[in-house]
């Protein structure tokens, strides 16, 4: 079986390391970038020469994002496409609305693309990241079958809370209250202000309520923006232009 690890927030962080330790034994190939790249989403370097840089037996730096990592890992890198890829561990996780920003997710989705199974593990931080329950939890899913369970151009996005978590619970993805706020510098600059973790519109079901509640969240995504049946009134004025 052979594994492509890959992240968002470049090749030497703990998260990444720690889900290289906990899958050894298996064959694993790991391309994440060099630098950090979260919120990258589904960008790609389209500007700039990519560079591949080797990193220790079995792993690769690149000059460039998550999708970049995973589509030069499929095309050129691995000896053979791969049984699954797994993307983490983040430090922070990716619910609700983020999945959209995240860089970590984006990956998996681009494996889900090229119709490798493929899924995001991340973790709620609280102080300093712990990530020995999602590598457990990693190594667990792995060990039984995670890569023929899921639907084929389909990925699963898994979070857990800080510390252990109560159980685990199939979600939907959430939306949070309110955004991220932005903090403004007396030079006039904007930042991002700190994250926190406030709750869905909803009240039962997402991925947040679940990390909420001290459980880890297991969400089935499909990497397209499907279409839905439109309204009567929007299909009416959509026929008024041709």
């Amino acid at each position: 079986m052979l594994i492509l690890l890959v992240n968002d927030d470049g090749i030497h962080e703990p998260g990444l390391l720690a889900l290289e330790q906990a899958l050894s034994g298996y064959e694993t190939l790991t391309v994440a970038p060099i630098a950090h790249c979260s919120g990258a989403g589904m960008s790609l370097g389209l500007y700039a020469l990519l560079s591949v840089i080797p990193s220790g037996p079995g792993r690769f730096a690149v000059t460039g994002t998550p999708v970049d990592c995973v589509k030069i890992a499929l095309s050129e890198l691995l000896p053979r496409q791969p049984d699954l890829v797994i993307s983490g561990i983040n430090p922070g996780a990716n619910l609700g609305n983020n999945i959209w920003y995240s860089g970590t997710v984006a990956a998996a989705t681009e494996a889900s693309f090229w119709n490798v199974p493929a899924m995001a593990v991340s973790v709620e931080r609280s102080g300093e990241p712990d990530f020995r329950h999602a590598a457990e939890l990693s190594r667990l899913m792995v060990d039984r079958g995670v890569h023929r369970a899921i639907p084929a151009g389909m990925m699963l996005n898994v979070n857990l809370p800080p510390g252990a978590p109560s159980g685990l619970k199939l979600t939907r993805p959430g939306s949070f209250i309110r955004e991220v706020p932005f903090q403004r510098h007396p030079d006039g600059s904007y930042t991002y202000g700190p994250y926190e973790l406030q709750g869905t519109r909803e009240t039962w079901g997402t991925d947040v309520h679940a990390i909420l509640d001290g459980f880890g969240s297991i969400s089935v995504l499909s990497p397209g923006r499907d279409a839905r049946p439109l309204p009567d009134e929007l299909e009416d004025w959509c026929l008024t232009l041709f």
